[in-house]
């Protein structure tokens, strides 16, 4: 099989039932690492619901992204004026955005806009944005250039988060974020793949290492990359944004998230163990 980011040989490297139906395969390409699936055909199945049941980090991802992207917006885009929230959801980011008055706009073919009517990018003459941004989006792509590539022409700049691929094979076949009882992440990188696809678009890479990255051809300065992405930040933004949470409003409460067992929970009842 071709890879679809450099299309170089891949290898097989996992396979498991998706959707509790079809027996997939998922390959490794040799040379950029990028891990795809078999050609999904069972996509339209997959999206007949276009946010799944078992994203349940949905409000914990966009509270923190509201925080973590002002951040990136004030110290390394200040010039920025208008920006695309790019498969935006339910507009929940967008309207949190604009709350703190980040003037951005939806874009998603594909879900029902709720939080943000009237701020979607069909309610604006703008089809060229100072930043874009696109939140849970790569893991989605069937053909990621191509994608990209409609993303870079609304703007040459990026914002985007998907999680990177374990540094063992072994742990990829039990990772959470393959999840195939939904059927909808298709498309995996480390951060070789998205080092490549830059190079591609002829643009540099800044990451934190785990799971928010930026594409730009801006030349960023170490301190800018060091206040949005400090050196010691490995946790998951959200792990992070839980941390700051707890430690900045007191009483800190001695209860644990109960984040990962609702997941559980919820997994376990689309399995059809309880």
């Amino acid at each position: 099989m071709t890879c679809r980011i450099c299309e170089k040989n891949t290898s097989e490297v996992f396979k498991t039932r998706v959707l509790k139906k079809y027996d997939v395969t998922y390959h490794q390409c040799n040379s950029c690492e990028f891990i795809q699936t078999d050609e999904p055909f069972w996509l339209p199945e997959a999206y007949e619901t276009a946010i799944t049941s078992l994203d349940i980090g949905l409000i914990s991802r966009n509270l923190y992204l509201q925080e973590q992207v002002p951040l990136i917006i004030d110290n390394c885009f200040a010039s920025a004026k208008v920006m695309l929230d790019y498969a935006g959801g339910y507009g929940l980011f967008v309207r949190l955005m604009r709350d703190k008055g980040y003037n951005f706009f939806r874009q998603d073919i594909y879900c029902e806009n709720i939080f943000a009517n009237y701020f979607d990018i069909n309610n604006t003459d703008n089809k060229s944005f100072d930043l874009l941004t696109a939140f849970e989006v790569f893991e989605h792509l069937n053909h990621p250039i191509e994608e990209i590539t409609k993303m870079f022409r609304y703007s040459e700049h990026i914002v985007f988060s998907t999680q990177l691929i374990p540094d063992k094979l072994e742990d990829f076949k039990n990772w959470w974020y393959v999840s195939p009882l939904t059927g909808q992440h298709i498309a995996f990188y480390s951060i070789k793949t998205l080092s490549v696809i830059a190079k591609k678009f002829d643009k540099t890479l800044y990451s934190n290492g785990t799971n928010l990255h930026i594409f730009t051809g801006k030349k960023l300065e170490r301190k800018q990359v060091e206040t949005i992405f400090p050196s010691n930040n490995r946790k998951s933004i959200w792990e992070r944004f839980a941390l700051k949470w707890s430690a900045g409003n007191k009483p800190v409460s001695k209860r644990a998230t109960l984040l990962q067992s609702d997941y559980k929970f919820i997994e376990d009842k689309l399995i059809g163990k309880s």
